[in-house]
């Protein structure tokens, strides 16, 4: 599927989830990915989720966070670009 043009993305350094993707179209400002993983994710002025910094906390944290999230709008990919969260 490709991806919306509204995204925010990041790329880690290393482990199995490589890209970290906000849809910022599917994004309603829950911040309960900010909540779980506040140094990856943050909200700014339009109440949307972008990406700060991927390698701030472990992969777990990561997958709990997208996991947290009402609408799906996280999307974790590993290095060969398949889809590790939504699962599909």
């Amino acid at each position: 599927t490709p991806l919306p043009e509204n995204i925010s993305q990041k790329i880690r350094h290393g482990g199995k989830i490589r890209r970290i993707v906000v849809d910022r179209q599917a994004c309603i400002g829950a911040s309960s990915c900010m909540v779980v993983a506040p140094g990856v994710f943050q909200i700014d002025e339009q109440n949307l989720a972008y990406v700060v910094d991927p390698d701030s906390t472990d992969e777990d944290t990561i997958l709990t966070a997208a996991q947290s999230c009402p609408v799906l709008a996280i999307h974790l990919y590993n290095e060969e670009g398949k889809s590790i969260f939504p699962e599909g």
